[in-house]
């Protein structure tokens, strides 16, 4: 036996001997308990009243039938209703567009002329193909099924009448004629299959914007409501598994409408892959954020099959303590209301947070406050904005190349109070996205009161938009998140979960454009093995592959920042370094002058050009680098000279030319910078070709080769460690090499003595020596 939506199951409280779900024969079917109250029921999903049939005995069950029975004590209800939906393959596939008491049209077209043409069936083109048949089977079978069953005049009533009227005629859309927005029914929804199982009475409403208009898409989104006048106060039940939340107030059923087949344009319908949006929220999960939870079901109205869906959590203020903690009064959620026209709204506590982070993202921007903007910015990283979810939230949409945002189809929100980590961006409505791989909406700016305007006013803060190319380029790259092998484990882990459930789907919407209303131009006939496939090939060889590449090159192209971070002992090199000097050899001393020398860092220089230190190449005036092992060089360009170690004026020096990129025999690919090791400098031959080994490294200056062109924007020194540590380095007879007095003895740079030394750099008396030979 199975009980529905039963908390304390008394004598008087009726059920059903056989469970809601799929049968392939007929059967018997009981209606138990009650006591001796008289239970009356309607198979046809109307809410069963006084003058319903009476039931008397068990029911033969062999079509497609909607139980719902209540049981009366006189007049007055006893217990709660039961609704169980039994569906039959064969009736499903058979499903007729002329349903017994179902209107012809539905809706008036808002946009154009006209009523909508009501489309109810199974196209029989796919059903009764031989080949698709055991396909939309399998798929209907894929899926857990979300039966809703209410009223059919809730639904199709074309009774202009606030209480009376149908949702689905009168359906609100926030253009034209806005009669039925808000409208809400009582309904019944049953979730079986794939292991669920719940049934629970709510409130049924339409959902959407654009969606709404019947012109534009016939297959509508809704919306549950739970709410104690129409059953439970809320949904208790783990509908997205047992680590996710398990209380809701509100869910909504996402019919997928932008890319889709049954949408109004031909090119969108060619694009129908139904992963888009869930794979942007998946994506920010993975990501490590808050996100909208997503489930995808085949949905009946009234036993009538009605398309593929995802049941979504409804962002509101039980979203927010679930996700977020707190309680219901501490949840802000910001988002952009369509009705009335485009405005921010605050769909759960206030605005004022979010107005005074938008002020503050003014200033940031540039504009002028009472604090100054890096002020501001420290303000809003400390309990208003959550940096680094929105820096990923921006990534997720500028891969996807999102055209239908930010003006609408985001949810910000947050948790008050002490700990609170600020405003988090939800993905939402991401259904135009993974098109074209060419697509740039990095430089897109709506203003300040939506994304991308508080991303762009937020560039103007270095801390932030280095933040931003640095995250760029880690979850960019073939190993990121949105690197090419992430980003399609993500949308394959979708296709595999709807891959038959599409075969259900183009037999329900497939044909509409095709066979019900043509819009503006016939549509075809949209199947998953012509259509679909083609799509997904297409996505799978020319988006993905070059996607992440391209959403990098533009961001860096956009964004002027110098992103690198050095490792920690690395030591930057300064203007201070350069001085004039008593001699050029290895005991030099400082003179105390300030010589003019050259600092042209983070600048396209030509030939001749010199990035550090001194144009003529003196001898006595450079940059004393003996106590560093190697130079490193960050920049673009050819021709970069390194000039070391003029002993005379006017006469030969060292010379080391490098290349920015990867044919550079110094490149580090891993770090994309030049790494030239001093010993190089130190012991190389002069420009005159004459061998010398140097016990110093003095650079007198970086310089622009002739005819070549680079722009240099950093230059460190890694310390040496022989050097630094050089009175920890022990002899082999145990004692500390600095520590050995003059006798002359010879060591290598792990300490162990060396009778002959070869040409390199040793150990003598405690310091550092070269030898040449």
């Amino acid at each position: 036996m199975c009980m529905f939506a039963v908390a304390n199951v008394s004598a008087q409280q009726i059920a059903v001997s056989k469970p809601h779900g799929f049968y392939d024969k007929s059967f018997s079917l009981t209606i138990e308990g009650g006591g001796e109250n008289t239970i009356r029921y309607t198979t046809d999903g109307s809410t069963p009243t006084q003058q319903s049939k009476l039931y008397t005995g068990p029911l033969t069950i062999s079509h497609n039938t909607i139980l719902r029975a209540v049981a009366y004590n006189g007049s007055s209800v006893v217990g709660m209703p039961i609704t169980a939906t039994y569906l039959f393959m064969d009736d499903v596939l058979s499903q007729s567009n002329t349903p017994e008491g179902y209107p012809s049209t539905w809706g008036k077209y808002t946009d154009i002329d006209g009523t909508a043409i009501a489309d109810y069936e199974m196209d029989p083109e796919m059903t009764e193909n031989t080949t698709l048949r055991p396909k939309i089977v399998k798929g209907l079978e894929s899926l857990p099924i979300l039966s809703i069953v209410t009223d059919k005049d809730n639904l199709f009533s074309h009774e202009n009448d606030e209480e009376k009227g149908g949702i689905y005629i009168f359906t609100g859309p926030p253009v034209g004629d806005a009669t039925g927005h808000g409208w809400t029914r009582p309904a019944s929804v049953e979730l079986f299959g794939q292991g669920h199982d719940f049934s629970i009475g709510c409130g049924l409403r339409l959902h959407g914007g654009h969606g709404r208009l019947a012109e534009k898409n016939p297959k509508h989104s809704f919306r549950l409501v739970f709410k104690e006048q129409y059953g439970a106060k809320s949904l208790k039940y783990p509908l997205f598994g047992e680590d996710e939340p398990k209380k809701f107030d509100q869910l909504v059923l996402r019919c997928h409408f932008g890319n889709s087949w049954q949408h109004w344009t031909e090119g969108n319908r060619q694009k129908a892959q139904y992963t888009r949006d869930v794979w942007a929220r998946r994506m920010q999960r993975r990501m490590g954020h808050t996100s909208v939870n997503a489930l995808y079901v085949h949905v009946f109205l009234n036993g009538m099959y009605w398309g593929m869906y995802n049941i979504a959590e409804r962002v509101d203020d039980q979203y927010g303590k679930d996700h977020l903690g707190g309680a219901k009064e501490d949840i802000d959620v910001v988002k952009v209301e369509e009705d009335g026209g485009n405005h921010i709204d605050a769909s759960e506590g206030t605005l004022d947070a979010w107005n005074e982070m938008i002020s503050l993202c003014r200033i940031v921007g540039g504009e002028k406050g009472n604090i100054d903007p890096q002020q501001a910015y420290e303000q809003l990283k400390d309990s208003l904005l959550d940096i680094d979810q929105f820096i990923d939230y921006m990534l997720i949409n500028q891969y996807g190349g999102n055209t239908d945002w930010d003006h609408h189809n985001w949810y910000a929100i947050r948790r008050k109070g002490p700990g609170s980590q600020g405003f988090r961006f939800l993905c939402w409505d991401s259904e135009l996205i993974i098109d074209n791989p060419s697509e740039n909406v990095v430089n897109k700016n709506n203003g300040y009161n939506f994304p991308t305007g508080i991303f762009h006013g937020l560039l103007n803060n270095e801390e932030f938009a280095r933040n931003y190319v640095r995250r760029a380029k880690e979850v960019l790259a073939p190993d990121g998140f949105l690197g090419e092998a992430s980003a399609v484990e993500v949308w394959d882990s979708l296709y595999s979960v709807i891959s038959d459930a599409l075969y259900a789907e183009a037999a329900r919407w497939g044909d509409y454009r095709c066979d019900v209303h043509q819009y503006t131009s016939r549509g075809q006939l949209y199947t998953v093995d012509e259509t679909y496939k083609t799509e997904r090939n297409r996505l799978l060889n020319n988006y993905f592959p070059m996607r992440s590449d391209f959403v990098l090159n533009s961001i860096l192209s956009y964004v002027a920042v110098d992103d690198f971070e050095a490792p920690e002992e690395w030591v930057a090199m300064n203007r201070d370094m350069f001085l004039e000097w008593d001699s050029n050899n290895a005991n030099s001393k400082p003179l105390d002058k300030k010589p003019a020398y050259d600092w042209n860092f983070n600048a396209v220089l030509g030939g001749g050009g010199v990035v550090a230190g001194f144009v003529n190449v003196e001898a006595n005036k450079y940059a004393d680098l003996s106590n560093y092992d190697k130079l490193v060089l960050r920049g673009t360009g050819n021709g970069l000279r390194i000039l070391a170690n003029r002993l005379v004026d006017h006469g030969e020096w060292k010379q080391v030319v490098v290349n920015f990129n990867e044919n550079d025999p110094y490149w580090d690919s891993e770090m994309q910078v030049i790494i030239v090791p001093l010993e190089v400098l130190r012991t190389m031959n002069t420009t005159s070709n004459n061998p010398r080994v140097d016990d110093f490294l003095h650079l007198h200056a970086l310089k622009v080769d002739w005819n070549n062109q680079a722009n240099v924007r950093g230059a460190y020194l890694i310390p040496s460690k022989e050097i630094v540590g050089i009175d920890d380095i022990m002899a082999d007879n145990g004692q500390k090499v600095g520590g050995i007095g003059e006798n002359g003895a010879i060591y290598n740079l792990q300490g162990q003595k060396v009778i002959s030394p070869s040409r390199g750099i040793f150990i003598k008396n405690g310091r550092k020596v070269l030898v040449n030979k």
